[in-house]
């Protein structure tokens, strides 16, 4: 049987011929411990910054679990990222892959 650590990782040798040499990969397998949830799947999300009076952050993502495509709003860009319950009702970890921001105005071209 392979070695589990803590965190309930379990190391594989099946693709390593020789369990002794550091030269081979290790691969790492995940499994379900019980009584936690499992991780909510990572749902990249486009960011908005606050443009003119609007003083919100807007953000939209996609679910992983069921494709729906939500909105969202935060006060700050921190508030953005973390998982959360999507309005489809899946959880989700929302990821800030891309931020779209106005560039300064007092800025020389």
């Amino acid at each position: 049987m392979s070695p589990v650590r803590k965190d309930g990782a379990q190391l594989g040798n099946e693709h390593r011929p020789d369990a002794l040499s550091a030269t081979t990969a290790t691969s790492i397998t995940r499994r379900h411990v019980k009584g936690r949830p499992p991780r909510a799947p990572i749902a990249p999300a486009s960011v908005f910054g606050p443009v003119g009076r609007r003083r919100f952050w807007w953000y939209t993502y996609r679910c992983r679990t069921c494709g729906a495509h939500l909105f969202g709003r935060a006060r700050s860009l921190h508030e953005v990222t973390g998982e959360r319950r999507a309005g489809c009702g899946h959880r989700v970890q929302v990821m800030a892959a891309r931020i779209y921001t106005q560039p300064e105005s007092g800025a020389a071209a």
